[in-house]
């Protein structure tokens, strides 16, 4: 029997340490061993075993250079990247927060983090280091009231810079237990959540604890029991921060968490999207539907147009999960615009969802070289697919080698020919010789016009619309605004005038008003639709469909009436 107590209470000890272990932890970067100049990916396991994954970040050495804190530190790059740190799940739950930083190298700005804690945003730090030059000073992100029970998995942003660098040094990251003894009111939670909406909405606030209050703010003002008491949902009609506590009597005040809502700028199609700022704050919604090109792994980035512009979407957080196959037809794309030297990228903010149709037609303008070359700084074929005939390289020989810069002429000019994408098929084979035509995406460097191929099919195609696709002589582009009120514009694309016939129907597949057209245009159509039926009533709100046919062609999409 005491044998039995004796390994009872040893099994005790070893959970308690256990706990203990967890109870608390400290990260001092003691095991972040990179010393390289590169900005990387990777993962380290930490002084509590913690396993640590970073994105986009470098070293920060005592002694290797002048960013470093207290020994080894990491430096996080900037927002766009997006750099980040992020744990694997930690048990025993979170009370509270604290990070020191400072400003890494020299380049002028803000510096700014934000904490999550399984991927719900907890906290901003303090902006700092603005000011131009070095600047040594360590600061104290701190955020007490965490309280977050059970597993966690804390993650630690950068959340200034966009494409502009805005290094900060991190080091000694601490967190204590969740509770401490104390029992805290659950982090309130907020319905529908953060993020860019198309029309007005009402959020509800919330938590788990039972006869707990909410007070928020609307003003950047942390809440307390002075601010306005949650009682019904609040309206957001215009860009609003909700931050909100949680309170309630024999418990600790929650953590202040809080929600940034703001609302889309509609777009009608690609060419009013490229006038836009590129201010990577502004949210766009392109409201007519755009059509898959290319896409590769590196950066998630995909090429997409419609019949008259195109753009480069940079999707390096990985926002878009949804598969596409090229010449799919994406609506609804949704996210901000930023410049990359002369290229604009646009930066999704959400998954657009299934593809509305597939294999569609694309268009390719045929340019000469001299038009491409006159084109920078209009961008009228950015990111665009064209075809240039007669063409040859100067000087070139052997196989094409990945990202390497050519030259090639057609008797209007010389363009740099790129062979950006390592992935092409041609890599590695042998250079063109004699003349030649070519498809290829438009590229803008150092102001410079460049184009990339796809894939060998992309060489002396047998027309100049997309080889990878067969081409149509009838699509149907969209419909913008999408959703509309009180009418929405219908387009359609005919490669020569043909009958057309467009039919609306509801969601139980009835049609509510037909556009018999006895001779549709060559080129782009449009139909306005003001909501009303065939007897000239108007149509409730809701969820409609419309159907273009034209010969054998049928295709059918998605558009939404708000009242």
């Amino acid at each position: 029997m005491e044998e039995i107590m004796k390994k009872t209470l040893l099994i005790a000890l070893c959970l308690v340490a256990a706990v203990a272990v967890w109870a608390q932890g400290q990260e001092t970067f003691a095991n972040f061993d990179y010393t390289g100049t590169n900005y990387v990916d990777g993962s380290f396991t930490g002084d509590t075993g913690v396993e640590w994954n970073y994105f986009a970040v470098t070293g920060s050495v005592a002694g290797s250079n002048d960013n470093s804190i207290d020994g080894a530190g990491m430096i996080l790059r900037r927002s766009e990247a997006p750099s980040r740190i992020v744990s694997a799940s930690i048990p025993g739950g979170i009370g509270n927060f604290t990070v020191q930083m400072r400003k890494a190298y020299t380049s002028t700005g803000d510096r700014q983090l934000a904490l999550y804690i399984n991927d719900i945003h907890i906290a901003d730090s303090q902006t700092f280091g603005g000011t131009p030059g070095a600047d040594e000073t360590v600061h104290e992100f701190v955020v007490n009231g965490v309280n977050v029970p059970g597993d966690f998995v804390m993650e630690i942003r950068n959340i200034q810079g966009g494409t502009s660098n805005r290094q900060v040094t991190i080091d000694n990251i601490t967190w204590t237990a969740y509770g401490s003894g104390m029992q805290f009111v659950a982090n309130p939670t907020f319905d529908p959540p953060a993020g860019h909406y198309d029309q007005a909405i009402n959020v509800s606030l919330a938590t788990t604890t039972e006869g707990a209050s909410i007070y928020y703010t609307t003003n950047g003002s942390e809440p307390t029991q002075s601010s306005t008491l949650y009682t019904t949902p609040i309206n957001v009609s215009s860009p609003m921060t909700i931050m909100a506590r949680g309170y309630a009597e024999g418990y600790e005040p929650s953590a202040v968490v809080s929600a940034e809502y703001g609302f889309v700028v509609p777009i009608s199609n690609l060419s009013e999207l490229r006038t836009q700022n590129a201010d990577n704050t502004t949210v766009y919604k392109v409201m007519s539907d755009v059509v898959l090109t290319y896409q590769r792994s590196s950066r998630n980035q995909k090429y997409v147009q419609d019949h008259d512009a195109a753009v480069l979407i940079d999707d390096t957080a990985g926002v878009i999960t949804t598969n596409y196959d090229i010449g799919d037809a994406i609506s609804g794309l949704t996210g901000k615009l930023s410049m990359y030297f002369e290229t604009m990228q646009f930066i999704p903010t959400q998954d657009p969802g299934p593809a509305t149709s597939s294999n569609n037609w694309i268009h390719i303008p045929t340019v000469t070289i001299g038009d491409l070359n006159a084109d920078i700084g209009v961008n009228n074929y950015q990111s665009r697919m064209v075809y240039i005939d007669g063409v040859s390289f100067e000087g070139a020989s052997g196989n094409y080698a990945s990202g390497e810069n050519y030259t090639i002429s057609d008797g209007t000019g010389a363009l740099t020919f790129r062979t950006a994408f390592a992935e092409a098929d041609y890599i590695d084979t042998p250079i063109h010789g004699g003349t030649f035509s070519v498809n290829g995406l438009v590229g803008h460097y150092q102001e410079t016009a460049q184009i990339t191929p796809r894939s060998l099919a992309d060489f002396n195609p047998t027309s100049s619309d997309d080889p990878l696709q067969v081409p149509a002589q009838v699509a149907l582009i969209g419909n913008y605004p999408n959703p509309f009120n009180p009418e929405t514009t219908i387009q359609f694309h005919m490669e020569n005038p043909a009958p057309a016939t467009v039919d609306i129907f509801n969601q139980k597949g009835q049609i509510v008003r037909s556009f018999d057209i006895q001779q549709a245009n060559a080129g782009t159509n449009s139909l306005v639709w003001n909501g009303l039926d065939n007897s000239n009533n108007s149509v409730s709100s809701g969820v409609y469909f419309f159907r273009l046919r034209s010969g054998s062609y049928s295709s059918t999409k998605k558009m939404v009436l708000m009242k």
